[in-house]
């Protein structure tokens, strides 16, 4: 499990150290650094799968495309390299990148520290480590586990990709994959924490009946299309009507179904990172998300969410709350935009009950501000 994350002259940040717990929210203001965390995951996680032998960070990937080295190098430094570094329960890694040329697209290794000690580099580098270091380094492990949901998925689509069944180990960023791996994937046995009561325990059941918690009378079908490698899904917001294209059902069906497949698809040990979780949903519907993901948390599988939402927060309180989710896993960090201080967020603790010991300026209390306008 990762236990933090150490950036250095990375994007908006001189210098963080932040936490990660079995459940970590990043949540704040627009700008304040929240997707800068998750994209120095997801930037080391492409790289070993993109790039398993090389001796660079891959910066313009096919998962995620960041430009230049001069638009990942803080702005505010006059340093030409940057650090990247996580902390699991076994182990720490750091990672140096150097800038040689700030319009490359990749930045190169420079040095490996492990637990504090510098390692040499050798002429064969395997997940940016000597060979000897990363078949056996529980951080490449947990990197090489994560899959991560952006803010822009796939919207409703006719056609979705089909591939061999290895093709579908995860939803894809943009959970253009989540219907091939149902597809492949649909006996599986989900982790009895995450089932329904009176459902059958298979991926395919547990993700009919979840979806039908967040939308009553719901239903999908997946269908492989002859002679085309690609795969149909069907929706229907009404037990009563017909299955129809995804075009002609609501918004927020297409855009939870990737998400709920990701969660009851994930094994022990992978780590899912998913960012606005709430989009297009029902405020009911968003709490319910916030639970779900507390759940998942609880049964082995880390979560990171980047949200903008009061309740997804009040949803994994609730969980905590319902003893579903002890209070010490879970990490919540509030982003601020404050020039003077740089991009160093706030982070309050939970209590068993739920509640926060603080609340920073500015987090989730706009509603406050309205009604004592109104009033």
């Amino acid at each position: 499990m990762l236990r933090e994350i150490h950036l250095s002259s990375f994007k908006c940040f001189d210098a963080l150290d932040l936490p990660l717990g079995p459940l970590t929210l990043l949540t704040g203001v627009n700008g304040g650094g929240k997707s800068s965390v998750m994209q120095a995951l997801v930037l080391l996680s492409q790289t070993f799968g993109y790039q398993e032998w090389g001796c660079s960070l891959l910066l313009e990937g096919p998962e995620l495309s960041l430009g230049n080295v001069a638009d990942v190098l803080n702005q505010n430094s006059a340093r030409r390299s940057l650090e990247l570094g996580i902390t699991t329960d076994e182990q720490m890694v750091k990672w140096s990148f150097k800038a040689e040329d700030r319009r490359a697209l990749s930045i190169e290794l420079e040095a490996v520290e492990v637990d504090g000690a510098q390692i040499p580099l050798e002429a064969a580098t395997r997940w940016l480590m000597p060979p000897l270091y990363a078949d056996s380094s529980p951080v490449v492990a947990a990197l090489r586990h994560l899959s991560w949901i952006t803010a822009e998925r796939t919207g409703p689509r006719e056609l979705l990709p089909l591939r061999v069944a290895d093709g579908h180990a995860r939803v894809g960023h943009h959970g253009e994959m989540a219907a091939g791996l149902l597809y492949w994937r649909g006996e599986d046995e989900v982790h009895s924490a995450l089932c329904l009561p009176d459902t059958p325990p298979t991926l395919f059941h547990q993700v009919r009946a979840h979806m039908q918690r967040f939308f009553p009378g719901c239903d999908l079908r997946v269908s492989p299309i002859d002679g085309v490698s690609a795969i149909s899904l069907r929706l229907r917001s009404d037990s009563r009507s017909d299955f129809q294209r995804p075009q002609n059902v609501g918004f927020g069906l297409t855009q939870l179904f990737p998400i709920i497949v990701s969660v009851l698809a994930a094994r022990d040990g992978d780590v899912l990172l998913i960012e606005n979780p709430e989009v297009h949903l029902h405020p009911r519907a968003q709490q319910a998300i916030g639970m779900l993901l507390a759940e998942t948390a609880a049964r082995g599988v880390q979560v990171i969410v980047e949200s903008h939402s009061d309740h997804v927060l009040n949803g994994i309180r609730l969980a905590v709350k319902q003893k579903k989710l002890l209070a010490p896993d879970v990490c919540v960090h509030f982003f601020s935009h404050r020039p003077e201080q740089g991009a160093v967020p706030e982070s309050p603790s939970m209590d068993d009950d739920g509640r926060l010991d603080s609340c920073p300026e500015g987090s989730f209390d706009q509603c406050d501000f309205a009604l004592a306008e109104l009033m």
